[in-house]
């Protein structure tokens, strides 16, 4: 189960910021490797400040444990022929590391590995990253998996990763005053990109844009809309509009009432408890005189998610491509690979998979 993770604990804050800004796939900066642990060092402070906003650490792992946990007991009963199944977190920036999670595959034995991604759209800085460090663990050890891996690299439309974040906003928007719920804004927020990641062909703003029509077509249009962007790092042009800038200009028109939504995110992490919740829904609000605003919760322990039905059939088509003929496995596998960045390290990534 592939993501970014998060820190734990205040002390992990640093390792996590100093690997974060040493991710090529991520961020691409002049001397980066004397540049990033300056940036690292710097940052630390403050954002060890928001964690403890937030309880100290990041929810992340704890979730997706949780969500782990679900997803193969439902496998088990679901494809007794391939049980037993055993999930493995392998996060980019703290541990459990990707690295690690495929050393402990390896000491148990597994022969059939599935690079699930956490992220539902995706990116060349986020999926296609973790992508690369499984690439590149084993082009280090110059060595073949000894596993055969299949892949689920996006899955930003599926029916029902839709009706979860359905559920989750209409039970937000049924908590608003009746008479202003139907001028409620929806503001979809994912997490921004560079512009210059974006101009080099990344699907991400697509695959959002998607997801977001998903949804509205669900809600039948039910409110007005818009996709808005945050997170911006640095003084370069960004995605955008800003979630923050967006909702200084509807306070500015007079519409005062929004709910938040995380639309690129599978549980609650620091950019939804600390930048929704906290900068945004309450100082920012309060700046701007809204009146209502709420943020829809994060998929987390939702029922239909935890137990991984929203994966249940591209699950099943790389369970049956792993375990079936590799022209199977190829003819699934390469048109999900091939939309992405112009990244040569990607491009190489591929082949350990096909």
């Amino acid at each position: 189960m592939l993501n970014m993770g998060g820190p734990e604990r205040l002390d992990d804050v640093h390792d996590f910021l100093l690997r974060l800004f040493l991710d090529r796939d991520l961020m691409t900066l002049p001397a980066q490797n004397k540049l990033a642990p300056f940036i690292a060092k710097r940052r630390t402070p403050r954002i060890q400040e928001q964690y403890s906003r937030i309880g100290g650490g990041s929810p992340i792992k704890k979730w997706t444990a949780v969500q782990g946990e679900g997803m193969v007991k439902l496998l088990d009963r679901m494809s007794p022929h391939t049980a037993p199944h055993k999930y493995y977190i392998g996060f980019r920036y703290v541990h459990p590391l990707t690295e690690e999670a495929i050393e402990e595959m390896e000491k148990d034995g597994v022969e059939r590995a599935i690079a699930f991604t956490q992220y539902p759209q995706y990116s060349c800085s986020t999926t296609g990253s973790s992508l690369n460090a499984i690439y590149r663990y084993y082009n280090k050890k110059g060595e073949k998996p000894k596993m055969k891996w299949s892949i689920i690299d996006r899955w930003p439309t599926h029916p029902l990763l839709i009706q979860c974040f359905t559920e989750h906003i209409q039970k937000e928007l049924d908590l608003f005053p009746p008479d202003k719920r139907k001028d409620v804004v929806i503001l979809f927020s994912a997490h921004s990109l560079p512009m210059s990641v974006v101009n080099r062909g990344d699907p991400y703003p697509q695959e959002v844009g998607a997801t977001v029509q998903g949804v509205m077509e669900k809600l039948n249009y039910s409110n007005p809309y818009r996709l808005v962007w945050q997170s911006k790092v640095g003084p370069m042009s960004w995605l955008g509009p800003q979630t923050d800038e967006t909702i200084k200009g509807l306070c500015q028109r007079g519409k005062k009432n929004m709910l938040l939504v995380p639309i690129a995110f599978t549980s609650d992490h620091i950019e939804t408890l600390y930048e929704l919740d906290i900068e945004y829904a309450q100082v920012l609000a309060n700046e701007c005189g809204v009146e209502n605003i709420r943020r829809a919760e994060s998929l987390n322990g939702n029922p239909l998610f935890s137990k991984k039905e929203v994966f249940l059939d591209p699950w099943c088509l790389c369970l049956f491509s792993v375990a079936g003929s590799p022209e199977a496995g190829a003819g699934l596998q390469k048109p999900r690979m091939r939309p992405c960045c112009l990244s040569r390290a990607l491009t190489s990534s591929t082949l350990l998979y096909f």
